[in-house]
């Protein structure tokens, strides 16, 4: 038997209202002291956004827009992560680079010619994220030169799995202010979880 759900009655707007503040119960102030995990997206709560490797530049800055994120993690057919792939490498230097040495155009490029490949990402240990306060967060990002920074954790069965990200954007909202990244990308950083013993 169908449930039937009945329409809640509506009332007009009529004249100008203010916005309800936030209350201090839910209001979280972020400072570079806070602990890093406050700023985390944390994959256990939120589906990750993710692309094709075969998929093309236009489609996949659509999917971010779309998502409203800056990465993509890049799956195989197997669903595996197989890099990352992000706005800067989209709309950068990257496509055209790639355009000037294969002769070719926008629409002949897929994300996996320009994504930082799994052989390039670094891999931190957890427990310092852990400890981590996200004035630290903010320095690993700069002193690898790059937006993103991915959480892993080993499993029972001892199989890795990416479980969070942290984004400079993200985090600057979230403090209010404005930080960027003036140093040259290095290899992706991320934080990785001790095996299960």
């Amino acid at each position: 038997m169908a449930t039937h759900y009945a329409p809640i009655p509506q009332s007009i707007l009529a004249k100008p209202t203010p916005l309800t503040p936030p209350s201090d119960k839910y209001t979280i102030e972020i400072t570079e002291e806070s602990p890093a995990f406050k700023v985390m997206s944390d994959l256990n709560l939120i589906t990750p956004a993710t692309t094709d490797e075969n998929t093309g530049l236009k489609e996949a800055n659509q999917q971010m827009i779309a998502r409203g994120v800056r990465m993509l993690f890049v799956l195989d057919e197997s669903q595996q992560v197989q890099g990352i792939i992000t706005s800067n490498d989209l709309l950068g230097e990257k496509p055209l680079k790639y355009m000037q040495r294969f002769r070719c155009t926008t629409l002949d490029i897929m994300v996996k010619e320009l994504m930082t490949p799994i052989g390039e990402i670094e891999i931190l240990d957890y427990s310092d994220i852990e400890r981590a306060r996200v004035g630290d967060i903010i320095s690993t990002l700069k002193s690898s030169g790059r937006h993103h920074a991915l959480i892993g954790d080993y499993q029972d069965d001892g199989t890795l799995t990416i479980c969070g990200t942290f984004s400079l954007s993200h985090i600057s909202q979230m403090m209010n202010t404005q930080t960027t990244v003036a140093n040259p990308p290095k290899p992706l950083v991320v934080a990785q979880k001790a095996p299960h013993h």
